[in-house]
């Protein structure tokens, strides 16, 4: 189900007599001329990505089709149609809304051309789509839109306002909503855009609902009643009523029936009588037998309808002989209401009795300044467009680019709200007026920006991304490559926080491959293999250019066997444990010969065979491949020993004082780092830490 963007209107209940009246008023209607001035009708059609799911054994959007061709051929002679597609052309974007056809254009002959392209693919811009639409509404002449979806809009857009701007700047505009969903719970959204517009709601959740709901539409199109006089008073003096959206101001109050749930009641509810009693007054003889002649006697004398409509209500008349059952439709009508007369003078009182005088009833309020200043300041979704440069001078950014908008102020949980996402290279959103926070994202470099949408202007938004490109490859220190399989490579930031720590932007990259980043220095660290042969170096991606850095990898490769006697035959069942100088576990394996890439330093292992520990101890110099032999003949290790080994004593403190780095003072000739790896005197100490020897060969830019 969309995301809903509207409250459901709750759906009132008029008296039986309103009913009735207005029923008899449409049944003894005369027809309208078929030609010439047909009503104008543009078709809004849902094309986005959801009419794909099947209701039955048809996908909806075929569904639709197959209805709305059908009656393009019944309706030709009264009605003209236009055409609306929504989502129809892009996977996300919130202004995919496009006039297909103007009203007379969209025809039985020419259905095919026209219905059988749209084809659903991205989101539901309902609001935009609605605006569209209206616009074809010629001057001085009225206009009824059909809106056909399954769901709500899911832009971010208020669908119910917008519904009451386009009534507000054209009084004799209309929106019908024929909503075919699964479920009639998903259809609640849209309810508020046909009582808003004094139009017909009509939800159907199978194939037989959906063309009954069609034929209702438009029949009520076809019967559009001119308004009355009464209606008209209405619209001046009446109160915008209590709904889920507030009505256009200078419309007439509108209450929205449930044309079905009133056939379920024998009687209907009544409604509070005043306390003071009024005599009900009669409708004048050329008053027609509508909503506005019945208002008075439904709203304030509804206790007292008479059994005569009651009965009317509870028992529907039959169908004619021969007709099929046609099926249910639940279908909600805006009708206007007028406000109630004032009641008759009373008469003076007799010397005998002297009752109260009555107090008139009072009239409704009209329309507050601030209402109707709210009314005039709703606004509608803006187009915003968005495109990315590499850098101030160019190029313009083609593919490759995602776009997210999110709202300008955090959320109750404590993070920003995200709207909508686009992946084209220049979207546009459909957005309300006010500020946002837009992310253009393009591979990992991307910018962050506010911006401000105002009423009635349109927006282009330029991103400078200031976007690099960097290039990892690792050698070793013969020269020779290292392989792709065996080298994995790391992108930090270069700045730390108070720990020394760095923010990992990329993890396991690939080398070979250009990686777009922002400009900028960056920490990277390489490792070969999969132990400790770690090499770190800063780069620097600069704007527009691809750098491409080389590190120089130390590591060399280590196999580990355990033998009876030097030279003897590798002994199966062996678990392995290479340790540090320090005692830090470096890997663990279990095999006859295990190999891994040791970074170069001092090491002991620990070969467990047949409950017993042998160990030795060894160092690694730099590019020298290395086996290493522990031999049972040694003996086993004692448990003193191996504890020496797993958890070293710690070094002892540096001498108080000490030479002070650069004060003059020649080095030690003993200083320096030792050929095991160490940074200690001569020999090598094997609590001390290890050097990391890694180079950055200088890189080059293109």
């Amino acid at each position: 189900m969309r995301g809903k963007r509207c409250g459901e209107l709750r759906l009132l209940l008029l008296p039986a007599a309103l009913l009735g009246a207005a029923a008899a008023s449409a049944a003894n209607a005369p027809p309208q001329a078929a030609a010439p001035g047909l009503p104008a009708t543009i078709v809004v059609l849902d094309a986005s990505s959801s009419m794909n799911t099947k209701i039955g054994k048809a996908s909806k959007i075929a569904a639709v089709r197959t209805e709305l061709g059908q009656a393009l051929g019944s309706y030709a002679g009264r009605l003209t149609f236009g055409l609306v597609a929504f989502g129809h052309r892009k996977a996300s974007n919130c202004a995919d809304s496009e006039m297909l056809a103007k009203p007379g254009e969209l025809t039985f002959a020419s259905q095919s051309k026209l219905l059988d392209t749209v084809k659903p693919k991205g989101q539901a811009p309902i609001a935009a789509a609605l605006s569209d639409a209206a616009k074809a509404q010629a001057k001085d002449q009225s206009l009824d839109i059909v809106l056909i979806a399954d769901g709500g809009d899911n832009c971010d857009a208020d669908i119910c306002s917008t519904a009451v701007a386009l009534k507000e700047k054209a009084q004799a505009l209309r929106i019908h909503v024929l909503g075919y969903a699964a479920k009639a719970d998903e259809l609640k959204p849209l309810s508020c855009i046909a009582s808003a517009t004094g139009g017909t709601f009509v939800a159907a959740t199978n194939a037989g609902e959906l063309k009954q709901g069609l034929a209702t539409v438009l029949d009520a199109i076809v019967n559009k009643q001119p308004a009355s006089p009464q209606a008209a008073a209405a619209a001046e003096s009446a109160a915008p009523p209590v709904t889920g959206a507030a009505l256009p101001a200078g419309t007439a109050t509108a209450e929205p029936i449930d044309l079905d749930a009133m056939a379920d009641h024998a009687s209907p509810p009544a409604l509070p009588v005043p306390d003071v009693p009024q005599p009900q007054a009669a409708a004048p003889a050329s008053a027609p037998q509508g909503a506005e002649a019945a208002s008075e006697t439904a709203v304030h004398k509804s206790a007292s309808a008479p059994p005569a409509q009651t009965q009317a209500l509870a028992e529907p008349a039959p169908a004619p002989a021969g007709a099929s059952e046609a099926p249910p439709v639940r279908r909600v009508q805006s009708v206007p209401v007028a406000p109630p007369a004032p009641p008759p003078p009373a008469a003076p009182p007799t010397p005998a009795a002297a009752p109260p005088i009555p107090t008139p009833a009072p009239k409704a309020a009209a329309p507050t300044a601030a209402a109707q200043t709210a009314a005039a300041q709703i606004q509608l979704p803006v187009p915003v467009t968005f495109r990315a440069l590499v850098t101030e001078a160019g190029p313009k950014l083609q593919s490759g680019l995602t776009w997210r908008v999110f709202a300008s102020k955090t959320s109750e949980g404590g993070g920003y709200k995200l709207l909508s996402t686009h992946r084209e290279a220049m979207p546009t959103a459909a957005l309300l007026p006010g500020e946002y926070l837009v992310n253009a994202a393009y591979g990992l470099s991307n910018l962050t920006k506010k911006i401000k949408v105002e009423s009635g202007h349109s927006l282009e938004e330029t991103f400078v991304l200031n976007t690099g490109g960097l290039k990892l490859t690792a050698g070793l220190a013969n020269g020779e490559a290292v392989p792709e399989s065996a080298v994995k490579f790391d992108i930090l930031s270069d700045e730390e926080d108070q720990f020394g720590n760095r923010h990992k932007i990329l993890h396991n990259a690939k080398p070979g491959l250009v990686i777009r980043l922002n400009a900028g220095a960056y920490r990277v660290e390489s490792l070969y293999g999969d132990a400790n042969a770690t090499v770190r170096a800063d780069v620097t991606v600069e704007p527009g250019k691809v750098t491409e850095a080389t590190i120089k990898q130390t590591g060399s490769k280590t196999t580990f066997k355990l033998v009876q006697s030097l030279g003897g035959e590798a002994l199966a069942d062996t678990k392995w444990t290479i340790l540090t100088s320090a005692g830090d576990v470096v890997k663990e394996n279990a095999g006859a010969l295990p190999t891994h890439i040791l970074s170069p330093g001092s090491y002991a292992v620990v070969a467990d065979h047949a409950g017993s520990s042998y160990t030795r101890k060894f160092s690694i110099e730099p590019g020298e491949a290395k086996q290493v032999e522990v031999v049972v003949d040694d003996g086993p290790t004692s448990p003193d020993d191996l504890k020496a080994l797993t958890d070293p004593p710690e070094p002892p403190p540096p001498p108080a004082g000490g030479v002070v780095a650069g004060d003059g003072q020649a080095p030690s000739p003993n200083s320096g780092a030792a050929f095991d790896g160490f940074s200690a005197t001569s020999p090598a100490d094997p609590n001390a830490p290890l050097i990391n020897p890694g180079a950055l060969f200088r890189p080059s830019t293109r």
